[in-house]
């Protein structure tokens, strides 16, 4: 996957997301208030990526979280759609 540039400037690679109403937090951790919500499958950008809070969702566990720039926030990779828990090619915060 490359680089997108966004109209902020702002780099991050796209993945697909899924799962609904997946939030949107501003710490990775689900202690952290919530900042945006998923309403459903889409694709968002990740700037970089750390371990975090575990997230146990649908018989899978992870600690890993995304942060999306254009969201403002974290959302756990368990919703990102990809075979790895930590995301290839991603930078760590």
């Amino acid at each position: 996957m490359s680089l997108v540039r966004g109209d902020d400037g702002a780099t991050g690679t796209p993945f697909p997301t899924w799962g609904t109403d997946v939030s949107v937090r501003q710490r990775p951790t689900t202690d952290s208030a919530r900042v945006a919500t998923l309403p459903g499958p889409t694709s968002v950008r990740v700037a970089c990526q750390v371990h975090g809070g575990l997230v146990e969702y649908d018989g899978y566990s992870n600690d890993a979280w995304s942060y999306l720039p254009d969201h403002g926030g974290y959302v756990s990779n368990i919703f990102i759609d990809v075979d790895d828990a930590w995301l290839p090619g991603v930078p760590t915060c």
